[in-house]
């Protein structure tokens, strides 16, 4: 991802990142249970069948007989027959047991699986969960991850990293930095492309490991975007023959020398492996350069099978042409998104950095809205103003927003631990998907994203349990995205916690209400923020507290309609199943109120309530 700052020359720790797969069962005595459940895609297009892999725990102690029974739901409500499979217990590691499913013929839906293993008797043994987007397309519900290493000697790994993600649901990959340079992408040429070549940072790219990414992620209906800039060429561009001009590029005045050294750049403090230390900022909004770099993407995708293009930006608002006239680089983002999608015929996503020009994106041929959040968004309450900023301007498009919980800055200590802090990922993961956003935070197998420049992703590791709670979290996002985004609008609705500090605004040391409607249904989103006086997301020191779990909560929700059911489902309990909740209604000074209990509140707790006018969804 790009930076407002220099990006590419941080110093890193780097070590060694062994993943060991959490268990995403849960077991009710000692012996069998289920180790995992997953999917063997990512997205299903209609009327496509459904596998499902369920891994038996291994216990040699115990032989004979057991059944596992998988239910599938969609919003509260029971998706066909229940499906009862008779398995032997395994003595020893034996392969995943494979399931099929036919869902519904419904089009832009999310299914929650739950999966129970039970005895001949009827005990439970173990409980597991996934669940399954059945979308046509894949921007209506992105869940957007990323790749940063393609070579052996970085210990990539196409087919496992593909399948770790892919237990998340992630149907969209950005390939960060594998291009040969900004302003040729392709190495080599379309009839004869080069075997290897090394990255801006001299890191070796092996084309084996590239084509393999695009064959594993497609093997798993992953869309794979390829990266790169809007706006840059190598200092050397200019001379080595490419045909890029320097009347093409841009200076930081509108007066003065249009020379190579004057003109605008993001200058790069990298070492001499660098292949260069200066990426020339061009007219971004020039026909001529548009068409220029419109041909060496094309050329890349005659010979790699990209269905996107990536499109980075740094943050810069403007600068000046060659002639002296002013270039907005914000205000060209769309005519260069659509140009883009017309002559590629791709699909195509570009990074508004600070959220700079995202409603004009929200109006474009963009796939959907890409967001890199900085210092004008660094509170939670901004996360929302920023997703409510694209919904308002097209309540169809989709958003995904880049935020880097552990960045360093500058000045400031590193962090005491090798590891992200739960707590952090997950009230960060909580607000940005209760905004109805994604977070593109998960790539290269099991890794995740602490800075701007991705292939650092190895500063930070991602313990087993983390990495548990948030195959749970991606879990709630495929299964309820029909209530957590697209056409999902602010519902005027007064929300209040018995006993407890609450708030609208995302205020710290408060329980923070999301109030939303979508086709006769209002969502309630409680996300705890109690423990903490810190209302910024980024988590610098990685010290945030872990949020105090509450129970038995008492929640009012003032609201006009009429309400004939509700229900609540929660990442943080029970692999994210729904429950039906009681609920009592009354007239408080001519305001009508629902009231409920909620059992319990760790992170984020979503209710949904039915009114008389709900559409079938």
């Amino acid at each position: 991802m790009p930076t407002m700052t220099l990006r590419c020359c941080i110093a890193l720790t780097v070590f060694s990142l062994i993943f060991c797969s959490a268990a995403r069962g849960q077991q009710s005595r000692e012996g069998a249970s289920i180790a995992d459940v997953y999917t063997d895609k990512a997205r299903y297009a209609p009327h496509e069948s459904v596998t499902i892999f369920v891994q038996l725990k291994n216990d040699p102690s115990l032989a004979g007989k057991a059944v596992l029974k998988l239910t599938f739901w969609h919003l509260g409500e029971r998706v066909g027959e229940e499906i009862s499979r008779t398995v032997d217990l395994p003595r020893q590691e034996q392969d995943p047991i494979s399931i099929d499913w036919a869902p519904p013929d419904r089009d832009f839906r999310g299914y929650l699986v739950d999966v129970r293993l039970v005895s001949p008797s009827g005990e439970k043994l173990g409980t597991g969960y996934t669940a399954v987007d059945v979308s046509s397309q894949w921007n209506r519900f992105p869940r957007y991850g990323y790749l940063a290493h393609y070579s052996k000697a970085e210990g990539a790994m196409p087919a496992e990293w593909i399948a770790e993600l892919n237990k998340f649901h992630i149907n969209s990959l950005e390939y960060y930095d594998f291009e040969n340079r900004h302003d040729q992408p392709l190495a080599g040429i379309v009839e004869h492309p080069d075997s290897e070549w090394k990255d801006i940072a001299g890191r070796k790219v092996e084309r084996s490991i590239v084509d393999g990414f695009l064959a594993e992620a497609h093997r798993y209906n992953m869309m794979s975007m390829a990266y790169n800039t809007s706006y840059c060429a190598y200092a050397d561009a200019f001379a080595n023959g490419s045909g890029v001009k320097l009347q093409w590029a841009t200076w930081p005045k509108p007066d003065g020398p249009r020379t190579l050294e004057t003109a605008m750049a993001l200058n790069l403090d990298g070492g001499d492996e660098w292949k260069t230390h200066r990426l020339v900022y061009m007219n971004q909004n020039l026909p001529v350069w548009q068409n220029y770099l419109f041909g060496k993407m094309e050329n890349l995708f005659r010979v790699y099978p990209f269905d996107g293009w990536q499109v980075d930006t740094f943050g810069t608002r403007g600068a000046y042409s060659y002639q002296g006239s002013y270039v907005s680089f914000i205000q060209g983002f769309r005519p260069f998104v659509d140009n883009a999608h017309a002559f590629l015929k791709k699909d195509i996503v570009l990074n508004t950095v600070n959220t700079w020009g995202q409603d004009d994106m929200a109006r474009s041929a963009a796939a959907f809205v890409h967001s890199e959040l900085w210092e004008d968004h660094e509170t939670y309450s901004s996360i929302v103003d920023a997703a409510e900023q694209v919904h308002t301007t097209n309540p169809a498009k989709a958003v995904v927003f880049a935020a880097y919980l552990q960045r360093k800055e500058g000045g400031k200590a590193e962090p005491k631990t090798n590891y992200f802090n739960p707590s952090s990922v997950l009230l960060a993961d909580a607000t940005i998907f209760a905004s109805g956003a994604a977070h593109i935070e998960l790539g290269d197998g099991s890794r995740m994203l602490s800075s701007e420049y991705f292939p650092a992703d190895t500063r930070f590791a991602v313990s087993p349990d983390l990495s548990s709670q948030l195959r749970h979290y991606y879990d709630f996002l495929t299964a309820y995205e029909n209530v957590l985004s697209y056409k999902v609008a602010v519902a005027p609705a007064a929300v209040s916690v018995a006993g407890q500090p609450s708030s609208a605004a995302g205020v710290p040391n408060t329980i923070w209400t999301l109030a939303r409607q979508r086709d006769g249904q209002t969502i309630i989103h409680l996300i705890n923020l109690l423990g903490s006086s810190d209302a910024h997301w980024r988590d610098v020191h990685a010290d945030r507290p872990e949020a105090p779990l509450l129970e038995q909560v008492r929640v009012r929700i003032a609201a006009d309609e009429d309400i004939t059911r509700a229900g609540w489902a929660s990442p943080d309990v029970d692999g994210g199943m729904f429950h039906p909740l009681a609920m009592t209604q009354g007239n408080d000074k001519g305001q009508r109120y629902v009231e409920l209990v909620l059992p319990s509140l760790k992170y984020w707790d979503m209710i949904v309530l039915d009114g008389s006018d709900r559409a079938i969804p």
